[in-house]
């Protein structure tokens, strides 16, 4: 899944880069003395980033910064201190760097790549991010100030960090694989200028960024022969493991749900500060000591990942190599379109793959799941909806909703009791002198019957009304 917590400071996320997201103990199963970022994105291939992330580009990209010449491309502000009016104390808030979003992998999957040493699978993790990130790039907004919408870029500047454990708790290292993502905050516009990045869109796409990232990891795991089951919580597991080794290789999340549970509190905001409330101190665990734990657990619970791998293997011998992609993509767009559309009348695009990447899991990719989507908005079928000042994505309907809207307004209209009642409301509400809620009424009315002389002639006499009041 993806999460995206609350922005990083400036000073944040270089001290993460430091001691974190470059740290040799954030990735024990890969030899080094520190874990190599790489760059990915529209904006960050403009400036001329590629391959490994250096410490002095991300350095000077958390402070605003372009890259290589130092110029500011986003206003920078200082976190400086300042007494109110009251004598209060105040800090601001220090630059925004960016936003660290993390993909991880489900837990089977780490033990598999990890536990189970099939790189493959380790690899395949890698390629679903970049895909996932791809998507998710196309949703960035630029900041425009004042009253104004944020303007939609489709480019922003991510730095990649793969790691392979989760912290420690009491000591163990549980195998987690997962790649951090910092996605400056910084963003180009169609004239050339860098802004800041509008966060909500970033926000409102995390569900549709992990459906694409766990559809196309479980492609192709199943490709190379694994079988996928649904999770505990749902969420897309291979098949192969039981619940208490799964557990038992989970302590972390475990943790943060205890802590969660034990403060009576829910929701992505308090995982997070549970998870800052309940860190280990910090601990040197060598690499040995970390692979022999896992292997341990592993031995305790039968060596899972070293089965799950060979029968894999084997599996994928005499498997079908290439499934009807075609037809998988097709089904899942249909599903998701008959169940968002049996409750609402308009959906995002996002919730429209969203759901069709989860009902397709394992049988078809992003890129034939939007492919069919497009040749639907081509056909019609799909139809592009007005959207509000501030929306973030597209939004569709169906001919069918829009027939059925019809049929409904042309029965409202058929009714004049209804529009009586809406005018009976708008002249209660002009009396205790609610004069915008008497015209919202006089509206809902004409919305009806757009000729209907009285509802006219109400609204005349309102809009007098309310001038003069």
């Amino acid at each position: 899944m993806m999460t995206i917590p609350k922005a990083l400071s400036s000073g944040q996320a270089q001290t993460y880069h430091k001691l974190e997201y470059t740290s040799a103990a954030q990735s024990y199963y890969k030899q080094g003395d520190q874990v190599k970022g790489e760059w990915q994105g529209r904006l960050a291939t403009s400036l001329g980033l590629s391959g490994e992330v250096t410490a002095q580009e991300f350095s000077r990209l958390s402070e605003g910064q372009h890259p290589q010449t130092e110029v500011q491309m986003v206003r920078h502000r200082e976190a400086v201190e300042y007494q109110t009016a009251s004598g209060k104390t105040v800090k601001a808030v220090e630059h925004r760097a960016g936003w660290d979003a993390t993909f991880s992998a489900p837990k089977s999957v780490s033990l598999t790549a990890l536990v189970g040493g099939d790189d493959r699978v380790r690899e395949a993790h890698a390629a679903a991010v970049t895909v996932a990130l791809n998507e998710l790039e196309k949703y960035t907004h630029a900041r425009i100030g004042g009253n104004n919408p944020a303007e939609n870029t489709g480019k922003f500047i991510a730095a990649k960090f793969e790691h392979d454990t989760a912290r420690p708790v009491d000591g163990y290292a549980a195998p987690q694989l997962h790649t951090h993502a910092v996605i400056f905050n910084v963003t180009e516009r169609a004239d050339g200028s860098t802004r800041a990045l509008q966060e909500r869109p970033f926000f409102e796409s995390k569900q549709f960024a992990t459906a694409v990232y766990q559809s196309e990891l479980m492609y192709r795991l199943r490709d190379l022969g694994y079988e996928i089951e649904p999770g505990k919580s749902g969420a897309p597991e291979l098949k192969g493991y039981s619940q208490a080794y799964l557990d038992a290789s989970s302590l972390r999340s475990q943790q943060i749900k205890d802590e969660m549970e034990r403060s009576g509190v829910s929701g992505p905001r308090a995982a997070q500060i549970a998870a800052h409330s309940t860190r280990d101190k910090k601990q040197t665990l060598t690499r040995e000591e970390v692979l022999e734990a896992h292997r341990n657990v592993a031995a305790e619970f039968g060596n899972q990942p070293r089965q799950v791998v060979m029968e894999a293997r084997e599996r994928a011998q005499t498997q079908e190599r290439n499934p009807d992609r075609e037809t998988g993509a097709k089904e899942a767009i249909t599903y998701a379109r008959d169940s968002l559309f049996e409750r609402e009348a308009v959906a995002d695009e996002r919730l429209i793959f969203r759901d069709a990447l989860r009902r397709g899991m394992g049988e078809t990719t992003y890129a034939e799941v939007r492919s069919d989507f497009e040749a639907r908005r081509q056909r019609g079928d799909l139809r592009s909806v007005e959207t509000t000042k501030y929306a973030s994505g597209r939004s569709f309907t169906t001919p069918e909703t829009i027939a059925a809207e019809r049929r409904l307004r042309l029965a409202i209209k058929a009714s004049p009791g209804y529009v009586k009642a809406w005018l009976a409301l708008a002249a209660t509400l002009a009396v205790e002198s609610r004069f915008t809620d008497a015209l919202q009424a006089v509206d809902s009315a004409l919305k009806i019957a757009p000729e209907n002389t009285d509802a006219l002639e109400l609204r005349k006499n309102l809009v007098a009304n309310q001038v003069q009041h």
